[in-house]
Parts: C-alpha cells; structure tokens; sequence
C-alpha cells in the first residue's frame, strides 16, 4: 500500500470548484448547522449578577424624581433587564439624531457612555421652554445646541443619581463629560468590544422614549463581587444562653443500651448453618468480661453474683480517645 504524501492531503483545483459550486447549488442542508451565539457566556454571567437589575431599578426611581425636579415633568422612568452587546451593533443601531456622552466613571478602567435619542432631547426642550408635553412635529436633521444642553443636563443628573445608589455596593467617582451629536469618539473603539447594556424607558403622556447606558462589560466583570448578594452574618449564641444548663441537666437521663460480654468464639458460616435447638457451644471459663456502651468496649470486670442475681464486679476502665 503506498504511502500517502503531504501532497496527497491537498484539495485539488478540481475538487475545491467541485465543493463551490455544490455549495452555490445549495447542496449543503441548512439543517446540519447550528447558529452559535458568542455573547451567550457574558449573557449568562450578567443574569447572575442579580444585584446589578436591583441597583438599576433604583437608580430608575432616583433618576425619575430628579427628571421631576430638574424640568418640572411628570414623566415616568422605568428600568430595562440588563442586556449585552458588542461595539459593532451598538453602532449599527444608533439613531440619526443623537447625543452621546462620554465620561470615566471610577473605578472602571474604560469610558462609559449615555445615549440620548434626538427625540427625547427635542421633547425636553420643548417643555422646558414651554411647548408642554407634545412634541414638536418638525425635527432638525441634527441635534441643535439647545439639545445638546440639555442632553449634558440629564446626563450630569443622570451620574449623580447613580453614584448615590450604588455607593453602599461600589463607591464612584464621575471623570469630565465629553458631549458630542455623533458617533465618531464611540467609532474608534474595536468592533468587538463588549458591553453591559443598562436601558431606561422615558414615558411622559402620549411621548415614550428610551436611552441607554453603555458600560464596559469587562469593567463590571471585574467588579462582579459587588452585584452577587451579600452573605448574611449569623450572630454567635452568647455564652449564658439558657440551652446550655437545660442540655446539661437532660444528658444523664438519655437512654443508652449497656451489654456486657461473657466471651466469644470463632466458627465457620457451615457450623452456623448447623446448628439448632439444642445445640451446645463449648466456651472456656472467661477470665473476665466487658461492659460494652452502645458498642463501644468502655470496661473490664469479674462475673459473678451479688444478692442473689448475676453480676459484674468492675476491674477497669478502657481509656477512651478523644
């Protein structure tokens, strides 16, 4: 049998066309693939953090009160599951009309980022000027200097609410706000890049919105011991509690099982099958006995009689291990 080359092992022109076209022809069944989610790990891993949906949920209801205070609105602020995503599609699904705030939040080690759609910005600055709770029909192509105010505005009440819900969990400390209308400063991070998605809901009368804060994923997973619940103490019994008198005064009165042993023999399976009613086993006269307790050999003594039953006169005492 010749032995088979390197060369051997090489798809041949031939066979590499051969292999295209029964692909292009649809050769190959769609059913013997499986589509694999690679973010189905970080996924998994932020479902665990389950104090991190507890902070957010928080943070909702703080951000809600200070949206109230700061723009006089009666607007309703409800927190999103945590989610996770790539830089990629983060990009691909940004809107036209943006504000995108960018600043280092301590102790995470890369920026973080809070996207604000052009048409809650819009929305709020007509309020705030007076336009109540109905969005203008025209909107500009682009985010305009007012709405981009504003989006600072949020965003510094936004950061200041959080570090006061999470300061019992993780302690932060806010770096400078870089506000820009596109997305080219979050364009330059590497496509893959993952990120824990943090998203708000923003309902105020017919108008209902959405904006988003984008966490690196490797920054919270490196502090992923602050979003795991804390263990509870269990408080030491203090040493003059009442069980302990009630236990020592019940400990003489348990029952134990006490067997004292005159001698024993050794014999085969085929002489016990044997034997019978009636059947006699020669033992010697033992030159003492054990007291056993609860199988345990505990004593040594001399069998005898006493007052006219049979007895047991202890010689000694077996030490015991402790």
């Amino acid at each position: 049998m010749a032995e088979e080359t390197d060369n051997d092992a090489i798809l041949t022109d031939e066979e590499i066309e051969a292999l295209v076209e029964h692909a292009e022809d649809g050769g190959f069944d769609d059913g013997e693939f499986r589509i694999h989610d690679f973010s189905a790990g970080e996924s998994l891993t932020i479902s665990k953090w389950v104090e991190l949906d507890a902070l957010h949920r928080n943070h909702a209801e703080a951000l809600e009160r200070a949206l109230v205070a700061s723009f006089d609105l009666d607007v309703l602020v409800e927190a999103r599951p945590s989610s996770y995503a790539i830089a990629r599609d983060l990009l691909s699904s940004f809107p036209q009309r943006l504000c995108l705030v960018s600043t280092d939040i301590g102790p995470f080690s890369d920026e973080s980022h809070l996207l604000l759609t052009g048409d809650t910005l819009t929305f709020l600055v007509n309020h705030y000027f007076g336009g109540g709770s109905v969005a203008p029909p025209k909107l500009t192509s682009k985010v305009t200097p007012s709405e981009q105010r504003v989006g600072e505005r949020v965003a510094r009440e936004y950061l200041r609410t959080m570090a006061e819900i999470w300061v019992d969990r993780l302690p932060l400390s806010m770096g400078d706000l870089y506000v820009d209308v596109t997305p080219d400063r979050f364009a330059l991070i590497p496509a893959d890049t993952g990120f824990t998605v943090l998203t708000f809901e923003v309902s105020c009368g017919d108008h209902q919105s959405e904006f988003k804060h984008l966490v690196p994923f490797d920054a919270l997973d490196a502090h992923s011991a602050a979003f795991k619940p804390k263990q509870k103490e269990v408080p030491s019994a203090p040493t003059d509690s009442l069980w302990e008198p009630q236990l020592r005064s019940s400990i003489p009165n348990v029952p134990v099982e006490v067997r004292g042993t005159l001698s024993s023999i050794d014999t085969t399976i085929r002489s016990l099958l044997a034997m019978k009613v009636g059947t006699l086993i020669p033992i010697e006269e033992p030159d003492a006995m054990t007291l056993a307790l609860e199988q345990r050999v505990v004593a040594q003594g001399r069998y005898g009689a006493h007052d006219g039953y049979k007895a047991m006169q202890f010689t000694g005492f077996k030490e015991q291990k402790s």
